[in-house]
C-alpha cells in the first residue's frame, strides 16, 4: 500500500496518484537550480528614519504611507530596464543585468536613482505628510545568477559581494543622495556629473571604498552609445 503524503490516505501499489485527493503518491523530482556568472549593477533604496517613525504608529498609517513609495520605486526602476528583487520593510533592492542583460546596465541603474529622487520630491509635492527621505547605493560587479529565478515569489535573483556592498554604500549615501561604487562610476563617468564624497569605510571591506555621487546626466538616454533601446527623458533628464 502507498501512504499519500497529502492526505495520509492508504491507496492499493501501482497508483499514481490519490484515489482520494488525486495529489501524487510520489515526491515530484525537482529541476535542478541553473546558475550563471553575471556582470550586474544592484541598487539599494532605504527609507531615512522610517523605522523609528512607523514603531509608534498605527499600522495602517504605516501601509499607507509606504504604499504609494514602493509603486513609484518599482515603476522607475522597471522604466529603466530594472527587475526589483525584494521589498525589505521600507527597504528595496533592484537588479540591472538579470534576468534580462544590456549592454548599459549600470547606466539605466543611476538613471533610476536618480528618477527615484525625482519621484520622492513628487510624492511630498502631492502630500507633504509623507515627508519621505531615501539614501541609495549601486554597485556594478560579477554575481551568481539565478537562472529562472521567480522575484514575485520571494525568490533571490542574484548573490555575491556585488549585492552586500550595494547595501553597504546604500548607509554611506548622503540623504536624498546616491552613493556610486567605483567600478559603476567608471562604467558611466562619461554620461553623468558625479561628485566624488569621502571614501566610505564599511563592514567587509579592509579599506575604505571610494564613492561617487551622481547629480545628473550629460546626455539623452541612448543618445550617445548604442543601445538596445531608448526610453522617454523623465525627470531631470528632460532638462538637459
Amino acid at each position: 500500500m502507498a501512504i499519500c503524503p497529502s492526505c495520509g490516505k492508504e491507496n492499493p501499489d501501482g497508483f499514481q496518484f490519490c484515489g482520494f485527493c488525486t495529489a501524487p503518491l510520489t515526491e515530484q523530482p525537482r529541476s535542478p537550480i541553473q546558475e550563471e556568472r553575471k556582470v550586474v549593477s544592484v541598487l539599494f533604496c532605504d527609507l531615512v528614519g522610517f523605522t523609528a517613525a512607523s514603531e509608534a504608529a498605527d499600522p495602517e498609517d504605516v501601509r499607507a504611507r509606504i504604499r504609494p513609495y514602493h509603486a513609484r520605486l518599482r515603476q522607475e526602476i522597471e522604466r529603466y530596464g530594472g527587475t526589483v528583487e525584494k521589498f525589505i520593510g521600507d527597504a528595496v533592492m533592484a537588479v540591472f543585468g538579470a534576468p534580462v542583460a544590456h549592454e548599459d546596465d549600470a547606466e539605466r541603474a543611476v538613471r533610476a536613482g536618480l528618477r527615484i529622487l525625482d519621484a520622492i520630491e513628487e510624492l511630498n509635492e502631492a502630500d507633504p505628510m509623507l515627508a519621505l527621505q531615501v539614501r541609495m547605493g549601486i554597485n556594478t560587479g560579477e554575481a551568481v545568477v539565478a537562472l529562472g529565478a521567480r522575484p514575485e515569489e520571494g525568490e533571490g535573483i542574484v548573490t555575491g559581494d556585488v549585492v552586500n556592498t550595494a547595501a553597504r554604500l546604500e548607509g554611506a549615501a548622503p540623504i536624498n543622495g546616491i552613493a556610486v561604487s567605483e567600478a559603476a562610476y567608471r562604467a558611466t563617468d562619461r554620461i553623468f556629473d558625479y561628485e566624488e564624497l569621502e571614501p566610505a569605510v564599511v563592514k567587509g571591506k579592509p579599506e575604505p571604498l571610494p564613492i561617487f555621487r551622481p547629480l545628473a546626466s550629460r546626455a539623452r538616454f541612448g543618445s550617445d552609445v548604442t543601445r538596445t533601446h531608448a526610453t522617454p527623458l523623465v525627470g531631470r533628464e528632460l532638462e538637459k
